[in-house]
């Protein structure tokens, strides 16, 4: 039976699994008996990939069927530190999965930067998980974070980026529908970051858990460290309506802006 490596940001590890990627993703959503419903963000890992810093081996002998034949649902192998120590080149796809246990799969793509001035909205996945406004670009803000030059730095970082909509350019436009709360809030964060040149970000929430609004992605999913960065990208509502019908009906309905 097939054994995956996946690394998990909600919470953050690296898990053994006999689960296939769809399988698993409704696994770590729902649970076993239907116990949970939360959203999961996790990648496939690829398996010939430098792991030396886990104990991938020890975990692989435990990785086995029941006794009834069934596929051995999780093995965990490690659950503190564990992002910076998985090759960023080793991340296969990534997999967003609604709290209801619709996974959808996504490639990387190489980055590029769009060039437009404009403001954006993180939401931070892992390890720490603030939603932050700032006036760096996905790239300079994942290099931004992750420098251990910084008085208070990541050793890597997993990010989304959300939809801002015409506040984007300008904190005072009308936010065209935007569901966020405390709309006055984001407002002034954004006019913070406009205007001090000195301030490259602003926390609007320290959440202790991050809400993940998949229908608010602007482009999609960030994880890197100083100038390394892979890049998912969330496809068009279009193409989400047309062939990842359920997985976007069922991403449509979370709530907790």
């Amino acid at each position: 039976m097939e054994t995956w490596i996946y690394l998990s940001l909600i919470p953050e590890a690296l898990i053994l699994s006999q689960l296939p990627p769809d399988k698993f993703g409704m696994y770590l959503a729902i649970g076993n008996r239907r116990q949970n419903e939360s959203p999961a963000v996790f990648f496939e890992v690829d398996a010939a990939a430098d792991l030396a810093a886990f104990r991938i081996e020890e975990a692989a002998r435990r990785c086995v069927p029941h006794a009834d034949g069934s596929p051995h649902r999780s093995i965990y192998v490690a659950v503190y530190n564990v992002m910076p120590r998985v090759p960023l080149e080793a991340l296969k796809k990534a997999y967003l999965v609604t709290p209801a246990g619709f996974t959808l799969a996504v490639d990387p793509v190489e980055w590029r930067h769009e060039g437009d001035d404009r403001l954006f909205l993180y939401q931070e996945l892992g390890p720490v998980y603030p939603r932050a406004v700032s006036r760096l670009n996905p790239g300079d803000f994942c290099r931004h974070v992750t420098d251990p030059a910084a008085l208070v730095s990541l050793p890597r970082l997993a990010f989304i980026d959300l939809k801002l909509g015409p506040l984007a350019q300008d904190p005072d436009a009308e936010p065209s529908g935007l569901p966020y709360r405390q709309i006055d809030h984001l407002r002034d964060c954004l006019r913070s970051v406009r205007e001090d040149p000195a301030r490259m970000a602003k926390m609007v929430n320290r959440g202790l858990r991050p809400d993940v609004l998949y229908d608010l992605i602007r482009s999609g999913l960030y994880i890197g460290d100083g100038g390394r960065m892979r890049f998912f990208p969330l496809p068009g509502e279009d193409k989400l309506e047309s062939e990842h019908y359920l997985w976007w009906h069922s991403a449509r309905t979370v709530k907790g802006y």
